[in-house]
């Protein structure tokens, strides 16, 4: 930290600098000096993506939902090709209680790069959300093409086609994630469930 002080008192108008030393401040979890500190680095230049999306996570974490969905969707409007950035956004619109709008980033989020699970997983859960079980149920397939020994994809498959009614399908499933993790708690949860036609939960 001190040296990011120095470092700006020698060079006031360097942007970077006080991102970094904000970044600092954020991961101290001192969200005032981080916020002064990345207000000051887009003062200087706004055209920054990345200021404005660490400025987000800082509002976010302060459950400053709205100030950050602000700052999110700034960063994109700078740079609309980075799936973090949709992420974000979609994690703050989550929080708002905005399920519908969370799903619009979570899926522009996994379109830009499948295969990152947490985009894909967090498509499915707002689908779940919404009651979508369909549209779950063909991200989860889409997802397990790309990594088709992700015994995680494929025990949310069996989850939804429980839900749907599809237990025969989703024995199957789950037999197949036996295979690759024996013993696997969440499996023999959703057999069970299976077993004594209990909803899940």
């Amino acid at each position: 930290m001190e040296e990011f002080t120095k470092a700006i008192e020698i060079i006031p108008d360097d942007p970077d600098l006080y991102h970094n030393r904000g970044m600092a401040y954020y991961s101290m979890k001192k969200y005032e000096e981080a916020i002064k500190d990345l207000k000051k680095s887009i003062s200087l230049d706004a055209s920054q993506p990345d200021y404005h999306n660490v400025l987000g996570s800082v509002y976010e974490d302060m459950g400053l939902v709205d100030k950050a969905i602000q700052e999110f969707t700034a960063a994109i409007k700078i740079e609309n090709d980075i799936p973090d950035y949709y992420y974000n956004r979609g994690n703050a619109y989550w929080k708002k209680g905005d399920v519908d709008k969370a799903l619009e980033d979570y899926s522009k989020a996994a379109d830009l790069d499948s295969t990152d699970q947490i985009f894909v997983y967090k498509k499915y859960e707002a689908l779940m959300n919404l009651g979508r079980l369909n549209e779950a149920l063909a991200t989860i397939e889409k997802a397990i093409k790309i990594v088709p020994a992700n015994y995680n994809y494929l025990l949310m498959k069996a989850d939804v086609l429980i839900r749907m009614g599809r237990k025969e399908e989703a024995s199957e499933v789950i037999e197949e994630v036996e295979k690759l993790d024996p013993g696997n708690q969440e499996a023999e949860r959703l057999r069970k469930m299976i077993m004594q036609g209990d909803p899940v939960r």
